[in-house]
């Protein structure tokens, strides 16, 4: 993608748009100033990362792993598990019972120092879910107004498109290196990661970049910029434009205005006026 100073209108527009979303640490002027001065690819690449930690409202089949239905507070927390897991069946907002650390933690400058430890380039990404690829859900949601923290048990799934696959129950010393928790999470990412494999095959564990970024996220990014780059020129195409709305069942207005834009990690082009998003590149989550 071209630099930040020669990018078209149109792009510039949506790059602007990805900073003002993506929460930055700290939240002063020369954080935004080192954001305003990226790239594009550079940019989508911090809005993935962050809206990735995020579970997009929609309907999912529930699937329960044999070492969250055995673990004993299986049993005890079960009015509370149900009334989570009708949510993600109906395709309620899960948002309250996700982390509140991603509401104002998108971006941090010193993960991305140039000479960043490793505990700095963790400090804007979800650890857990870019090395194992598991969110992590408060069984009670969190109501700040209500004054009701979240609680200590928690939910570990495999969130894709259409399935939530239950894979434990933990509480939060999971965070904490070196306990008993700690290491039954990296038991059950083992047990995971070889499911279904056959005896004598490779595994990749865990799919992480050197920046700390999980793979997924940098593939993901890689898509979407090669999307842009083939569809962004053909946007003053008023035939491809008009093919568009066609496509979608809809009328072309007589003077549209395409802006590029991500709903949750999927990414199209918006139609603010006519309230109509074309969806070009489906997220995984």
């Amino acid at each position: 993608m071209t630099h930040a100073s020669d990018e078209r209108p149109r792009l510039k527009k949506f790059r602007l748009e990805l900073i003002r979303l993506i929460p930055r640490v700290p939240n002063d002027r020369a954080s935004l100033k080192h954001m305003m001065a990226k790239s594009l690819r550079d940019v989508v690449l911090d809005y993935l990362n962050w809206a990735s930690r995020y579970v997009a409202p929609r309907p999912r089949t529930v699937m329960i792993e044999l070492e969250a239905q055995t673990d004993p507070r299986w049993v005890r927390m079960q009015p509370d598990i149900t009334a989570l897991l009708d949510k993600v069946k109906r395709g309620e907002d899960l948002t309250p019972h996700l982390s509140i650390a991603p509401h104002t933690e998108g971006v941090n400058l010193a993960a991305q120092a140039p000479n960043a430890s490793a505990d700095d380039k963790w400090s804007d990404k979800d650890q857990v879910l870019n090395a194992m690829g598991f969110h992590h859900f408060h069984l009670k949601p969190f109501v700040k107004s209500a004054g009701q923290a979240p609680t200590n048990e928690l939910v570990f799934a495999q969130v894709t498109r259409d399935r939530f696959n239950v894979i434990a129950l933990f509480d939060h010393d999971v965070f904490k290196a070196g306990n008993s928790e700690r290491q039954r999470l990296h038991s059950v990412h083992e047990q995971a990661m070889f499911a279904g494999v056959p005896p004598g095959s490779a595994v990749i564990m865990s799919q992480v970049a050197l920046s700390a970024h999980g793979m997924p996220v940098v593939l993901y990014t890689h898509r979407c910029l090669s999307v842009i780059k083939q569809i962004d020129p053909k946007l003053d195409d008023a035939s491809f434009v008009a093919k568009l709305y066609q496509d979608g069942r809809r009328t072309p207005p007589k003077k549209p205005k395409l802006a590029w834009h991500f709903r949750g990690l999927d990414l199209g082009l918006c139609d603010a006026k006519e309230a109509i998003f074309f969806i070009l590149q489906k997220g995984w989550i």
